[in-house]
């Protein structure tokens, strides 16, 4: 009898814990539905993404006057800078880097011409020549067990595990210093991935693009890095059976051009002495990709691509928790961040992750908004539902709001690689992106995805206050979270993030 009644009032008890919990989650739901405005969220993107910005590209003047707006408003908001700056502009250097008007690689009596056959990865210009040496990835372990010292070394792109050509592009500087510290000269790796074809990839990077400058304006310290096309076998026997063999790079063209653009960055600062160190980073890109090259555009016959969907839409979700957050901070400091640079290589928050305001250990979770725009407005498009511990406060964050937070649907597409957070999950930092409802990539997102349609006339703009209300809640729940969410078990990006906190 006795030990029954104990469990009547342990139930009891357990009953109206559970009850006050679900209560204070309605409240704050509600409170954030008060708080975050509708007239707010649709001011912002009006502004962010009005024809007179001309698409927002980076290295722009009107990128930079909508820095200034983001700025601002975490001033009037009363968001914090961050500690040991000045402003809440990191600024971000970059150089345009010019096409080659020669590239020219020789190796015996076989010659490989610029576009066909290669791609020059960064601005140097000169002439080289030494023997190469043909290894497999270039890794660690194996620069260390062979002589590369004065050689040219090829190798293939990326690293054994990667699936995606994205995963290629994220190893280019780490390769490029590995190759250097085993003293080789230059950097040749051959590029194989079909899901993003050699003649697209030349189209998209042959001619003139941008890239972030060295630290030390006064140091090159990168070597010579090319890209070559590696989908043709008899190319790879050749390469392999041929090390060793004397070889000439010739390259010669216009010196890049150098500028400045800006991350926007504030802080504000936890409510719990216990987890105010730890820091929940709340981000989103607020560039887009400037004006058409050559008028009409085909579709409408305009020539900006506005971006309000992609990403005038993330960059006022993050305006939304810079003013909800700042007059009601979490128990985990919030870091509020805009980036720039990410229709580009997502170059904005690379640059911040290799050069963090708050130390990366210190940032237990990033919870992107980006996206190419929605087709379900009943949904939630979670990037990386399923890769965290942070599922059930994205779910109920959702639900909260009438919607219903779902996987991504199209994996074959590797979002969770596309966009600024990972540059963060790389690094071991929990980093999913909350998009609004996309389903598939179908007529819908089409129409709009990187189009000068891209208006913020098109806009539903109840379903997406709920969608922003629901990512405000999202950040919130993660923040009071009684322990910081970490990588769901034998995730790609679980082992550096053992290493970054020190789990092990």
């Amino acid at each position: 009898m006795y030990r029954f009644t104990l469990t009547l009032t342990a139930l009891f008890i357990l009953f109206q814990v559970h009850s006050s919990s679900l209560f204070a989650q309605s409240a704050e739901a509600e409170n954030i539905e008060a708080q975050v405005l509708h007239t707010d969220i649709e001011k912002n993107i009006y502004f962010l993404a009005a024809d007179e910005f001309l698409g927002r590209d980076t290295g722009t003047h009107e990128l930079d006057i909508a820095a200034r707006y983001i700025a601002t408003w975490f001033q009037v908001y009363g968001v914090e800078i961050a500690d040991g700056y000045d402003s809440y502009f990191q600024n971000v250097p970059f150089e345009t880097l010019k096409a080659p008007e020669e590239l020219t690689l020789s190796i015996g009596d076989s010659t490989f011409l610029q576009t066909r056959d290669l791609m020059l990865m960064n601005s140097f210009r000169g002439n080289l020549e030494a023997e190469y040496i043909f290894l497999d990835y270039a890794s660690p372990e194996e620069l260390n067990a062979h002589d590369v010292e004065g050689k040219i070394v090829v190798a293939r792109a990326g690293m054994p595990e990667h699936t995606s050509p994205q995963q290629n592009f994220m190893t280019i500087a780490q390769k490029n210093e590995w190759v250097k510290e085993a003293g080789g000269i230059a950097l040749i790796e051959l590029y194989t991935s079909p899901q993003f074809p050699w003649q697209i990839l030349t189209n998209f990077l042959g001619g003139d693009r941008v890239d972030l400058k060295s630290s030390d304006a006064d140091e090159d310290d990168s070597l010579p890095h090319f890209w070559m096309n590696g989908t043709i076998d008899e190319r790879i026997e050749y390469l392999s059976t041929s090390t060793g063999s004397s070889s000439e790079i010739t390259v010669s063209g216009e010196e890049p051009e150098s500028f400045y653009s800006r991350n926007v960055i504030g802080v504000i600062r936890g409510s719990n002495e216990t987890l105010r160190d730890e820091y929940i980073l709340l981000s989103a890109h607020y560039d887009h990709t400037g004006v058409v090259d050559g008028h009409p555009e085909p579709i409408t016959g305009e020539y900006i691509y506005n971006g309000a969907r992609d990403n005038a839409v993330g960059t006022a979700g993050v305006m939304a928790a810079a003013k909800y957050f700042a007059a009601n901070p979490p128990e985990r400091s919030i870091i509020l961040a805009a980036w720039t640079a990410e229709e580009i290589g997502l170059l904005g928050s690379r640059y911040y992750a290799e050069n963090p305001m708050i130390p990366l250990e210190q940032t237990v979770f990033n919870l992107n908004i980006d996206g190419a725009g929605y087709n379900d407005t009943t949904k939630v498009t979670v990037i990386g539902l399923g890769r965290t511990e942070a599922d059930d406060e994205m779910i109920a964050a959702a639900e909260a709001f009438g919607l219903e937070a779902i996987p991504d649907p199209v994996p074959e597409q590797n979002l969770f690689d596309r966009s600024d957070n990972v540059n963060f999950a790389q690094r071991g930092i929990p980093a999913p992106t909350y998009s609004m409802g996309l389903t598939a990539f179908d007529d819908d997102i089409n129409y709009y995805y990187h189009q000068p349609t891209d208006e913020p006339h098109t806009i539903d703009y109840e379903y997406v206050t709920r969608y922003i209300r629901s990512f405000v809640y999202a950040a919130q729940l993660v923040a009071n979270r009684a322990e910081a969410p970490f990588w769901m078990p034998g995730d790609v990006y679980e082992a550096a993030g053992i290493e970054l906190f020190g789990l092990e």
